[in-house]
């Protein structure tokens, strides 16, 4: 704490001192191991946003900045933080505290707008080797906008309607700086496969629907989706199958059990297999492990409680109150933390995922099935859900893949796995061609 209090006392100081100092630009650091960019700009008023690359947060707006002489203040209210600093006489760095709850001192440094972008080299770049189109189609009253690419050789193709995972996210399923979805289309296009993605709703071109849509509902946007590309006259009409990621492979299933006669395969990366209850209990104990702190024996109980609480639940009021009631007797959070929780536990998506059994739907999935997971998967883990797969469907191929995350990215440990927006590569090659080679084989 001296060393803080000791840094603002040189940042009221070195402010007498008064020069054109030059903030405009990019400037990089790291709060707390995170790598952080600011780009100032100056047009009649200053101005600010914050790049958070690791975590895939770009271009977050600042509020007020206020540059007097040599110092510098950026108001963050997205993040509930500030920003103070005191720039070199040589224009090229900036010493100041990052203010989050916690004073955190901080350097930065001179970089561009593309050094302060992670390397992504799987990235798609342009010009494409085939052809891509904008499109759009309909779920009722919701416009689904979405990009559809199409291989130059040929006249009718087989294709693929690519699924994102909870939340939501736009065509390329971009988070982390990845944009995995983006690749999966550029690999398949280039190797004969048609492919569809597109913006989930209320993101990019698509309609917002309704605020209280669950997994059911989004499993019909799917669906659109697969009618739409059998409206096409440049699509072999029997060979349409889905691909999806996270919850997304959960639709998959659901589609391919309530649509037999339009499914023809499904592919799922990291897909739910077992309830969404157990899926988020597991979550909870391989995340806490992971980060060195396993659950002790009342902690794993409470989590236990609360998961079976929400599945039990019929009232969304009494639902609050209950859980209300588990998270205040652990004493481990403010009030703020708890009724923040609360309010995305009792949402009716949240609350339809907690309930949802895909036991339900797997013995009506008869199509051809690729179940596909990461060893280092701590967020649908391979071994609960591939097991659940290979017990309910006989007949699909199972791929678990050493040391892949989530993500389908590879990684230096299991530790490591976590941190998506740091690894490099966006998807495992080897995953790409075996995704190929078993559509092919269909």
């Amino acid at each position: 704490m001296k060393n803080r209090g000791l840094l603002f006392v040189l940042l009221i100081l070195c402010g007498v001192i008064s020069y054109a100092a030059d903030f405009v630009g990019y400037w990089k650091g790291t709060v707390a191991n995170l790598p952080i960019v600011f780009h100032i700009s100056n047009d009649s008023t200053w101005s600010a946003t914050l790049d958070s690359p690791q975590q895939g947060a770009f271009d977050i707006l600042c509020g007020e900045v206020v540059v007097k002489g040599d110092t510098i203040l950026i108001d963050m209210p997205a993040l509930q933080a500030i920003f103070k600093g005191v720039i070199a006489q040589d224009d090229k760095s900036i010493y100041g505290t990052f203010i989050q709850g916690i004073a955190i001192p901080i350097l930065l440094t001179r970089t561009t707008k593309e050094a302060s972008r992670l390397n992504r080299p799987q990235e798609p770049q342009p010009p494409f080797v085939y052809h891509s189109q904008e499109v759009t189609f309909n779920n009722g009253d919701i416009t689904l906008a979405g990009t559809f690419t199409k291989p130059i050789i040929g006249s009718r193709y087989k294709a693929v309607v690519l699924v994102s995972g909870s939340g939501a996210q736009n065509r390329d399923e971009e988070l982390f700086g990845h944009k995995p979805f983006a690749v999966i289309a550029d690999y398949l296009t280039r190797h004969g496969i048609a492919v569809l993605r597109y913006d989930d709703r209320g993101v990019g071109g698509s309609s917002k629907g309704k605020d209280d849509a669950t997994t059911l509902d989004l499993a019909t946007d799917a669906m659109a989706a697969v009618d739409y590309l059998k409206s096409r006259n440049d699509i072999d009409t029997t060979h349409i199958g889905i691909i999806g990621h996270s919850e997304g492979g959960l639709i998959a299933v659901i589609n391919a059990a309530t649509h037999p006669d339009e499914v023809d395969f499904i592919i799922t990366l990291a897909g739910p297999y077992v309830k969404g209850k157990d899926i988020l209990i597991k979550q909870n104990h391989l995340v806490s492990e992971m980060a060195g702190m396993p659950l002790s024996e009342s902690q794993a109980t409470d989590v236990k409680n609360i998961f079976e609480t929400i599945d039990a639940s019929t009232d969304s009021t009494q639902l609050a109150a209950d859980l209300r009631k588990i998270m205040s007797a652990t004493g481990n959070h403010s009030e703020q933390e708890i009724e923040q929780t609360i309010k995305v536990m009792v949402s009716p998506w949240y609350v339809a995922f907690v309930k949802l059994d895909p036991a339900r739907y797997l013995p009506q999935v008869k199509c051809p099935v690729l179940a596909m997971n990461g060893s280092w998967d701590f967020q649908v883990e391979a071994t609960q859900n591939l097991g659940a797969v290979r017990k309910a469907l006989p007949h699909a191929q199972i791929k678990e893949y050493e040391g892949l995350n989530h993500l389908f990215q590879p990684s230096s440990s299991r530790q490591a796995s976590m941190n998506y927006g740091a690894i490099e590569k966006t998807i495992s090659e080897q995953v790409l061609h075996d995704i190929v080679e078993w559509i092919n084989a269909q």
